[in-house]
């Protein structure tokens, strides 16, 4: 799983993007070059994953893991925004990071503080951006069309029909596309299609009067989840009560991350490794034995499969849950919930 941040500089997500990672990038008070990416990981802090892992006492204990890439910040350059979008297409989802703080000191392309109108400007940024993409490729096709070449003229279709909902102002994830005609144009990586969602940066006053509550938009302080970063785990929890924050921002990106893609979690407890795997929810029960290894997927038999809260009544004790009858066997159409604990059985 990828997600990549983007945003106007100086609208804190490099500070957004070390809370996450854990990595300490000096931020500028100037636009960045283009080329610059930052890249780092973080963990899925699923409390499941500890639970199961103290009822078996594993070797072992491995999360879920996200990738996060932080581009150079957006500017009014064109060129210098087309060259940081190629940097997200790659990525799963894409964080918008909007500036919620006053702060003279740190310059900014807007004169105020607006989270909802850097949205739309952003968005509006996205939606040049495919607009150009969409005409390029009509164009290049009408061009072969005039040469008697044969085109795709379901394809050219379509892209008719998204350059002109572009041009309204739109980006194309509002449109409810079929499978059919995402078909058409999956050689094209349009921008405004990928999963997004939005995290508004805000001071530590706006923070706790919770300024931006109508905007329906995730709120967080960037600087005072950095002041955390520097405590010990057991003083990161009263400290944070303390400042106000209910939920660390990676529990929150997480969920909102999982929310955004349609994602579950399943488990895993083999060879003294308890192993948490995220999948999308509908997966069957022989695509997700693909994800730990194609082994498995190809010489697939049975899926052995418990419900967390069924596992944690049994205090983690297989034996007994098959006695109980609450194990159950599973084939390869069955669909994963998010949560269980499955053993795949399998012929090489």
């Amino acid at each position: 799983m990828k997600i990549a941040l983007t945003g106007f500089f100086n609208s804190g997500k490099t500070t957004i993007f070390n809370v996450l990672t854990h990595q300490k990038i000096e931020t500028s008070l100037y636009p960045t070059p283009a080329e610059t990416v930052h890249k780092g990981i973080f963990y899925v802090d699923d409390p499941r994953l500890k639970k199961i892992s103290e009822l078996v006492n594993p070797k072992k204990i491995t999360p879920v893991t996200i990738e996060c890439i932080d581009p150079a910040g957006l500017t009014d350059s064109s060129v210098h925004n087309s060259k940081i979008f190629k940097e997200l297409i790659n990525a799963d989802a894409v964080v918008y990071i909007l500036r919620g703080f006053e702060d003279l000191s740190v310059p900014y392309r807007f004169e105020t503080v607006d989270p909802v109108r850097d949205l739309n400007e952003i968005d509006y940024e996205v939606i040049l951006s495919d607009l150009e993409l969409v005409s390029k490729r009509i164009e290049k096709m009408t061009e072969q069309k005039k040469k008697g070449q044969k085109i795709n003229e379901k394809e050219m279709e379509v892209l008719e029909f998204l350059r002109g909902y572009l041009e309204g102002g739109k980006p194309l994830r509002k449109l409810n596309l079929t499978e059919e005609t995402l078909r058409e144009i999956r050689h094209l990586s349009f921008l405004s299609l990928k999963p997004f969602l939005s995290i508004i940066n805000a001071d530590e006053n706006s923070f706790k009067e919770n300024r931006f509550k109508d905007t329906g938009i995730l709120t967080v302080c960037g600087l005072l989840e950095m002041e955390l970063c520097e405590l010990s785990e057991e003083d990161i929890n009263s400290f944070a009560s303390v400042m106000g924050i209910q939920e660390l921002l990676t529990r929150k990106i997480t969920e909102k991350i999982y929310q955004t893609l349609n994602c579950i979690s399943f488990f895993t407890i083999v060879s003294g490794e308890v192993r948490a795997w995220s999948i999308k929810k509908g997966t069957k029960a022989v695509e997700a034995a693909g994800k730990i290894h194609s082994d498995i997927q190809r010489g697939f038999i049975k899926a052995e499969v418990i419900s967390y809260n069924e596992f944690v009544s049994v205090d983690g004790d297989i034996s007994l849950a098959r006695n109980k009858g609450i194990l159950r066997l599973e084939g390869k159409e069955y669909e994963i919930k998010d949560g269980e604990i499955i053993t795949f059985r399998f012929k090489v």
